[in-house]
């Protein structure tokens, strides 16, 4: 597939999940509503990747992986690991005191251990496994390390990029089976598997693309 075509076909994707959670409200109660907050963090941070990858700023494209992956994570903290008082915090106006309280809240790697011990299973081995394949180049690229310093300099291949939009699809999709969960509305039953048989092609296997 050309990477136009791939590029359109993964709007296409992400138009559908739009339109499936449009309308859509968290079950009732903050911690759902903040969680459906960091998914739409999530999915705008790939919109942006794809956006900058059609204007060929190919290392800030990879450099929003990270941000992809991290907001997704974070959704998933506050749902299933987040005290009641973190949740509280982060749904707060944005004051200084917010703001103070809210650098309190814990590394993302303790985060992530939280997501281990208390989320199920199936979410926190997406999480995870995405993670061991992917965090040292994700980290290279957000530090300007020798990944984005080499490739710059030397140019990126096409099925590099294809690879690293492959990627962020499956979180797109990650993040899409959260927001349905944040809903627990029963209608989405079946719909996030579906999207998956649809959109095979242009979703990845657990494969670095970095």
């Amino acid at each position: 597939m050309r990477m136009d075509s791939f590029l359109e076909r993964s709007d296409e994707l992400h138009i559908e999940i739009l339109a499936l959670l449009e309308g859509a409200e968290a079950f009732p109660g903050m911690r759902h509503e903040v969680a459906l907050v960091a998914c739409g963090i999530a999915l705008e941070h790939a919109l942006s990747l794809r956006l900058l990858v059609r204007t060929q700023c190919f290392t800030s494209a990879l450099s929003m992986m990270r941000l992809q992956y991290e907001a997704l994570a974070r959704g998933v903290w506050l749902l299933y690991a987040a005290t009641d008082l973190q949740v509280q915090t982060l749904a707060s106006p944005l004051t200084v005191g917010a703001e103070t309280a809210a650098r309190k809240m814990p590394m993302f790697s303790t985060m992530l251990e939280q997501v281990r011990e208390k989320a199920p299973a199936q979410a926190s081995t997406m999480l995870l496994n995405f993670k061991e394949v992917n965090w040292h180049a994700m980290n290279s690229f957000v530090h300007s390390g020798i990944h984005p310093l080499r490739r710059h300099a030397e140019g990126y291949a096409a099925g590099l990029i294809e690879s690293a939009v492959r990627s962020c699809n499956g979180l797109s999709l990650m993040v899409f089976q959260l927001g349905v969960v944040l809903t627990g509305d029963p209608r989405y039953e079946g719909v996030v598997r579906a999207t998956q048989e649809k959109y095979h092609q242009i979703l990845p296997g657990l494969v670095s693309p970095l």
